[in-house]
């Protein structure tokens, strides 16, 4: 099944707006980041948060054909 990530802040530096990826059914949003990572090491120390299709989740959310994945890393205002 096919996915779409969007990226903020820093982590659109890295790896740019967006992208789409396919993944096996069932895949959580947690392996889909560790797979992110795997492929670009440096990612690994920054935290991050997840929402699909706008609403945040837990890494353990499973993902669905079309899903849209944000990724967040900690964000600072003043």
């Amino acid at each position: 099944m096919r996915v779409r990530l969007r990226f903020f802040a820093v982590l659109r530096e890295h790896l740019g707006a967006s992208s789409s990826r396919a993944v096996p059914a069932g895949t959580t949003v947690g392996a889909l980041w560790r797979s992110v990572v795997a492929e670009r090491p440096e990612l690994d120390a920054i935290p991050v948060r997840f929402a699909v299709n706008q609403t945040y989740v837990e890494p353990s959310h499973r993902l669905a054909e079309d899903d849209e994945v944000a990724v967040f890393p900690p964000v600072s205002g003043g």
